[in-house]
């Protein structure tokens, strides 16, 4: 009984840990776990450098799941991005 729980314990804690929110599931085309200007660029959206150099807060040229999250507002995602097509 204690490794079934230990078990499903661990399921639970990996797929609801490591889910990718909505935004990049959108934006990380190439799903290394970050967004890219490129991969802006391919959605169509107009965000400007200077926005997203703001919300890369380690200068890596590319943005974590932590740093769009976080930045999601300053970068107006929703407003410089078209809606996602239904396909």
């Amino acid at each position: 009984m204690t490794r079934l729980s230990i078990a499903l314990l661990l399921t639970f804690l990996s797929t609801s840990a490591f889910a990718k929110h909505p935004l990049m599931e959108r934006f990380d085309v190439d799903s290394d776990g970050v967004v890219t200007t490129e991969e802006f660029k391919s959605a169509k959206c107009t965000i400007r450098d200077s926005k997203f150099k703001a919300a890369d807060k380690n200068s890596d040229g590319s943005l974590s799941k932590r740093e769009l999250l976080k930045a999601r507002h300053i970068l107006a995602v929703g407003k410089n991005c078209p809606k996602k097509s239904a396909s």
